[in-house]
C-alpha cells in the first residue's frame, strides 16, 4: 500500500485539496488535512471495530477521538481510515494515563471484542498468560476475574494538551481482566523511563495489579522476542524492568 494519500480517499471522506502534514506515533504516522487525520488500516477488521467503538464511547474524564465515516457510511476506504484531529502530544504523564486507562476500561466493560488477528501481538498476549519459567514464573498466581475488552497501547495513543482531559486516538483490543490496560501503561512507562518505580506502590490498591503488571511485562517481552528485535537498548530496558518487578513483587510475598 502506498504511503501517499490518494485523492479519491480524500473525496470519499469529504476532504478537499490542501497540504497533508504527517503526524507521529499516536496517529499511526498518518496525515492531517485540516481537521481530518488519515491513517492506513493495517488490519481492516480491527480498524472497523475501533472506529465503531470510538464513535459512541464516552469514558468519564477522557476524550475519545471520533472516527469519520465515508460518504457511503464506511470506516475504511481503499485501506485508509479517517478520524477527527485532536490537539495534544504524547506525554510522560504516566500516572494520569493509568487513571485514564481505568476509566476507559470502565466504559468498555460491555463492549464486544473483535475476532483476534493472528499476528505477533496476539501470540505474545496468549503466551503471556501461560505458565512461565524463570524468576517471574515463580511469582505468578491465578487471577480469578472475568475478561473484558481493554486497550493494548494506551500510553502511545494518549494525548495531553494543557489542562484538557487526555485524548485517546485509537483502540487496540485485548481481552483481559479489568486493570490490564492500566498495568500495560505502568509497564510501558517503566520501559520508557518515563516514570519512577514508585508508581507500583502508588497504584498498589488496585485489585490484582501486581499480577496484572507481571503479565503485562511478559506480553511486552514476548512482543520483542517474537519480533526478533535485538536492539540492545530495548533488551536492556526489559532486563531492568524485569529486575524491578521481581524485586518489588518478591518483597510483598
Amino acid at each position: 500500500m502506498s504511503n501517499q494519500l490518494p485523492d479519491h480517499v480524500r473525496d470519499a471522506f469529504r476532504v478537499g485539496a490542501g497540504p497533508a502534514e504527517q503526524l507521529g506515533q499516536a496517529w499511526d504516522y498518518g496525515f492531517r488535512v485540516g481537521n481530518t487525520v488519515f491513517a492506513k488500516a493495517m488490519a481492516p477488521e480491527v480498524t472497523g471495530w475501533s472506529s465503531k467503538t470510538r464513535e459512541t464511547l464516552k469514558p468519564e474524564g477522557v476524550r475519545v477521538v471520533r472516527p469519520i465515516r465515508s460518504t457511503d457510511g464506511r470506516f475504511v476506504v481503499a485501506g485508509w481510515r479517517a478520524s477527527v484531529f485532536s490537539t495534544g502530544t504524547i506525554s510522560k504523564r504516566v500516572d494520569e494515563t493509568v487513571v485514564a486507562a481505568l476509566r476507559l476500561a470502565d466504559a468498555l466493560v460491555d463492549a464486544h471484542a473483535p475476532e483476534p488477528v493472528d499476528n505477533v501481538f496476539h501470540r505474545a498476549d496468549v503466551q503471556a498468560w501461560e505458565d512461565q519459567p524463570g524468576r517471574i514464573g515463580e511469582l505468578l498466581q491465578p487471577i480469578n476475574r472475568v475478561n473484558q475488552v481493554g486497550h493494548a497501547d494506551m500510553l502511545a495513543t494518549t494525548l495531553y494538551a494543557g489542562t484538557q482531559p487526555p485524548a485517546v486516538t485509537d483502540l487496540v483490543p485485548v481481552l483481559r481482566p479489568h486493570g490490564f490496560t492500566a498495568a500495560l501503561v505502568i509497564v510501558d512507562g517503566l520501559l520508557l523511563g518515563a516514570v519512577d518505580e514508585g508508581i507500583l506502590r502508588r497504584f498498589s490498591h488496585l485489585p490484582d495489579i501486581d499480577q496484572l503488571v507481571l503479565r503485562a511485562f511478559l506480553f511486552r517481552r514476548n512482543v520483542q522476542e517474537f519480533s526478533e528485535n535485538n536492539d540492545p537498548n530495548i533488551i536492556s530496558n526489559l532486563n531492568r524492568v524485569e529486575s524491578t518487578l521481581v524485586s518489588y513483587v518478591s518483597d510483598k510475598i
